[in-house]
């Protein structure tokens, strides 16, 4: 992307970007300051105005880069002044002192004060217009009165030209003192950049601007591309026009991707490591609605929404209250007519649909809201808390508003805000206190206590119909169990859970059935009586009783409930099932195996003629006999005979 030598960036860097009205000099002042004409484009230059967002920087005394991000001032390109908001460090209020307090500069001042902009100085500028300096003083008054109550209200005030100079030299010291404030505390956390610019340069491909946000970004770094989740891929980087190897909070950056066109990325788009941001159509927010909005703010109306360069166009849904009256704040919940990606705490500012008037502003609390009818009762309570609570309280509240589905771990630090280091603490305190718990150690899935003791209370349900309705039966197997939760949670997840409710006494289990405390295996008369025939018949028929055809038939009655006898008999191991349609009783299975014991005392091995000669029966049934014992490690097959296996094990 460029010749020039790379080089390492200066230690501190450092992004202010300019806010005001239109044509009150702002992008006179940043080339007065850096040398760098900001409008780029043949318009601007036509006009006379600025329309996009216009880049320049210099180094101070103390070799700091000072970034500044030139934004326009015209109430049209608001949309482009809050793409160009995002990143900034603090910013450069323009006040022309000719003209004084404007629209556009009141609401720039609320843009940035509702997104929590930390620091910012104020430049009155064209003081060489001024006839009278009096009127410098009024507009100093001016500007007092529209900053007081906001994160401005002791920001230093600096008159100056552009034209003759003055005051310049005393607004770079205050920008110096400025960076020199500045801590970048982000750097731990995931890389994230929102791109505002995308463009082809001749030679390399397509090029993307922006600040980065939080985190570092080496070569060998890979990145996704949000929302859109594709992948990309770097192949150089550029801080102020300079290669660079490496890239951190705080910079302005230009990144030159491969595999992709400029097309396919584009402002409002976000550049993150993977798994570190949350994608969908809706988000949980805190919204304050301006003090002098015009008009209150009722549920549903539709809104743009500026999020970091993005802008998006859905509806805001009240949690509290039917509208929200100027200068109060609630939760609401934001519908987006496409998708958007964001994490926790992040800031954003909502526009009226038309007119387009800045209105208010808030913060995420939940980038990816559960779809639960059940988390709509108490959430704004909830939200409250997730809000304001500390970092137990907040962590806690955002694995409860995930409902059965839970967090995972990958997912948690973009939920909570939290680091990696304390997401792992504060989900192993939680764990020892009871308030969740892991299914899965691999996944790291976690759900709230409150919502196993629901999965205790549906899986109750299900024994409890199933003893209702199969009074004869010991309980419900692993595997059908399995299937009533298998649409949620995996093999694993299921297992843990059932361990966790069994230990809680929530449900008990017997060998391979659960089932409830109360429940105790019932079986009506009918059932005992045809039960006691069907053990008589097949104990008749000796080692060769009746098939399950013939045997159904010798019972009489309706075929369903001979089959449902047969299970019965199974389940409470009064019968023992060989194959499809053959049922010994555990008595004649004893006979045999002890015979076939005796037999190995005296021989290495037998085979299916040997056997069913052993046992005097035909050779269809000892070959469903052979095969059962061979399913049991009773016998082993070898070819075509079969060695002992667990036979000697197996006791009278």
């Amino acid at each position: 992307m460029s010749d020039v030598k790379e080089k390492i960036p200066s230690s501190n860097p450092f992004v202010i970007g300019t806010s005001g009205h239109i044509d009150h000099g702002k992008t006179s002042l940043v080339k007065a300051l850096t040398g760098v004409d900001t409008d780029r484009f043949a318009e601007e230059k036509m006009r006379g105005i600025t329309i996009d967002l216009g880049f320049a920087h210099y180094e101070d005394e103390d070799g700091n880069t000072i970034a500044i991000v030139d934004v326009p001032g015209h109430e049209k390109f608001v949309h482009n002044m809050l793409a160009g908001a995002t990143g900034m460090d603090a910013v450069l209020l323009v006040v022309a002192a000719d003209e004084g307090v404007m629209p556009q500069t009141r609401e720039h001042v609320n843009i940035c004060n509702l997104l929590n902009i930390k620091s910012g100085i104020v430049a009155l500028t064209r003081i060489d217009l001024l006839e009278d300096r009096e009127i410098l003083e009024i507009c100093k008054e001016e500007v007092f009165t529209l900053l007081e109550g906001t994160f401005m209200e002791s920001a230093p005030v600096i008159p100056v030209s552009a034209i003759t100079g003055e005051g310049l030299k005393k607004l770079r010291d205050e920008f110096a003192k400025l960076a020199k404030k500045i801590v970048n505390p982000e750097i731990e956390k995931p890389f994230r950049l929102y791109v505002d610019r995308s463009f082809t340069l001749k030679g390399f491909g397509t090029v993307v601007t922006g600040t980065v946000l939080t985190g570092f970004l080496s070569h060998n770094r890979r990145l996704v591309q949000y929302p859109q989740v594709r992948e990309i891929r770097i192949r150089g980087m550029q801080s102020h026009g300079t290669e660079v190897k490496e890239v951190k909070a705080g910079q302005r950056v230009a990144l030159n991707l491969t595999g992709i066109t400029k097309e396919e990325v584009f402002r409002g788009n976000q550049l993150a490591d993977p798994e570190s941001l949350l994608s969908g159509y809706m988000i949980n927010a805190s919204l304050s609605l301006l003090k002098d909005a015009s008009t209150p703010l009722k549920n549903r109306t539709r809104v743009r929404l500026h999020l970091g360069t993005q802008e998006l166009i859905g509806r805001i849904i009240l949690l509290e209250g039917k509208s929200l009256l100027p200068g109060e704040t609630v939760m609401v919940q934001f519908r987006a007519e496409r998708i958007l990606s964001g994490k926790y705490g992040d800031r954003f500012i909502i526009r009226s649909f038309s007119p387009m008037n800045t209105i208010g502003g808030g913060i995420i609390i939940d980038p990816s809201p559960s779809k639960s009818r059940r988390m709509q009762q108490d959430l704004s309570v909830r939200l409250g808390r997730l809000m304001d609570g500390d970092e137990y309280v907040r962590s806690e509240e955002v694995i409860y508003l995930r409902s059965v589905r839970g967090v995972f771990h990958s997912e948690f630090q973009v939920r909570t805000g939290l680091s990696e280091k304390d997401s792992l603490k504060i989900l192993q305190i939680l764990r020892e206190k009871g308030q969740v718990l892991c299914i899965d150690s691999v996944s790291g899935r976690y759900l709230h206590i409150d919502h196993i003791k629901r999965i205790g209370k549906f899986i109750s349900r299900v024994l409890k119909n199933h003893h209702q309705k199969f009074p004869e039966r010991e309980g419900i197997t692993h595997a059908e169990l399995s299937g009533k939760m298998s649409l949620i949670f995996t093999e694993k997840e299921i297992e843990n859970l059932l361990i966790y409710l069994c230990d809680s006494g929530i449900i008990l289990n017997k060998g391979k059935y659960f089932f409830l405390e109360y429940h105790q295996v019932k079986i009506s008369q009918i059932l005992q009586e045809s039960l006691v025939k069907c053990l008589q018949i097949i104990n008749n028929g000796g080692f060769q009783p009746m098939r399950k055809t013939r045997l159904l038939e010798e019972m009489g009655g309706y075929e369903k409930d001979g089959i449902e006898l047969l299970k019965f008999a199974t389940h409470t191991k009064k019968l023992v099932r060989i194959s499809e349609d053959l049922y010994y009783k555990p008595e004649q299975i004893q006979r045999i195996l002890t015979i076939l014991r005796e037999f190995f005392e005296k021989n290495p091995d037998i085979n299916v003629i040997q056997f069913k000669e052993l046992i005097k029966v035909s050779r269809k049934y000892a070959i469903d006999l052979l095969e059962y014992f061979d399913t049991q490690k009773f016998t082993i097959r070898k070819d075509n005979i079969r060695v002992a296996g667990k036979i000697f094990d197996f006791e009278n």
